[in-house]
């Protein structure tokens, strides 16, 4: 059998959305690049996992492969980096023993390397189960349900909502670990497989439209309601109320992952890009501790460049320093990963 063909403008996606992960992390970003990236860079990555999903075999099937190509690989790389933050480590961090509980246990914000990863493993479970029951309706009508596809996704929007309400509504000391957040991000699960349902439901029913009315004209125009949504209310200091900021968010989400799609699916890729967006697992796995080293010296040989971008954190000389950071990291993070 041949090599399974790549999808360009996916590997795209997973690429941009993973310098946006080096760069959320970096001190040298600033709150103007933040609002920019913040809606799209992880919702992208949940859309992309469900556009490229296929569905075959028995759920035993698909949970063995979930588990060797997910659980496996978040287990050697998170305890690898657990492991290894304890004989290199540029921060201060708890014994060995505490960071593993902790990483087991994979409470959001509270130790849980690799988390995204986890949470793509969870979110699988019920993600199976939703495209499983959309395409045994399907195949009992030739051509597809699309009024099937709506109540698909506005049922996984649903419960997405319901799982943030959770969050808002639950008090945070009802757990002892003082949040509301749940142990292998099931707090989580449903927001993340609303996305992938979203993205598997794109590729069936929408991908075809989607790419005719793929224009400059269009992608511009997409492109300047994003920007007005995103800065008109982080400009303006608006603060919306409880369940309209989380309809915000959620139009804010759609709209950049609108505009990173059409985006990526025109513009030209090379072997570089290609690489990260197939690997991006290990660049989730291993960036931290290049960045962590690329940051320290940062700060020990440009201390006066940094603290003018900290004062003026909308400057563009810090965005700027952020990217060629996280160009820098990624040409080493290459260079290990090709050893």
């Amino acid at each position: 059998m041949g090599k399974k063909k790549r999808i360009e403008w996916v590997d795209i996606v997973k690429y941009v959305c993973i310098i946006m992960v080096m760069l959320s992390h970096l001190e040298t970003r600033t709150e103007v690049w933040r609002a920019f990236y913040t809606p799209f860079f992880l919702t992208a990555f949940f859309f992309t996992a469900g556009y490229v999903y296929k569905p075959k075999g028995s759920f035993k099937e698909f949970m063995f492969k979930k588990f060797r190509r997910l659980f496996i690989p978040w287990l050697v790389f998170s305890v690898f980096d657990i492991v290894l933050s304890q004989m290199i480590s540029f921060n201060a961090h708890e014994s060995l023993l505490e960071e593993l509980m902790r990483n087991f246990l994979q409470i959001r914000g509270q130790g849980d390397l690799i988390w995204f990863v986890a949470a793509l493993f969870v979110a699988f479970v019920p993600f199976y189960f939703f495209i499983q029951w959309y395409e045994d309706e399907v195949d009992k009508v030739s051509g597809g349900y699309r009024s099937k596809c709506v109540i698909l996704i506005i049922i996984a929007w649903l419960l997405s909502l319901a799982s943030i309400l959770y969050t808002r509504l639950v008090p945070a000391n009802t757990f002892p670990w003082n949040s509301t957040a749940l142990p292998w991000h099931l707090e989580y699960m449903f927001q993340a497989m609303f996305y992938m349902v979203t993205g598997y439901m794109f590729r069936r029913n929408m991908e075809t439209e989607f790419d005719k009315c793929n224009t400059q004209r269009t992608r511009i125009a997409v492109l300047i309601v994003y920007l007005l949504l995103v800065f008109i209310p982080f400009f303006g200091k608006i603060e919306l109320p409880m369940i309209a900021g989380i309809l915000y968010r959620y139009l804010l989400s759609v709209v950049g992952i609108i505009e990173l799609v059409s985006i990526a699916k025109v513009v030209s890729t090379n072997r570089y890009i290609n690489y990260v967006g197939q690997n991006t697992l290990i660049y989730f796995a291993l960036h931290g501790k290049v960045y962590s080293a690329i940051q320290t010296l940062l700060k020990r040989f440009m201390a006066s460049l940094l603290c003018n971008c900290f004062e003026q954190r909308s400057s563009i000389i810090s965005i700027l320093l952020g990217i060629v950071t996280c160009s820098v990291s990624d040409f080493d993070t290459t260079c290990i990963c090709h050893k």
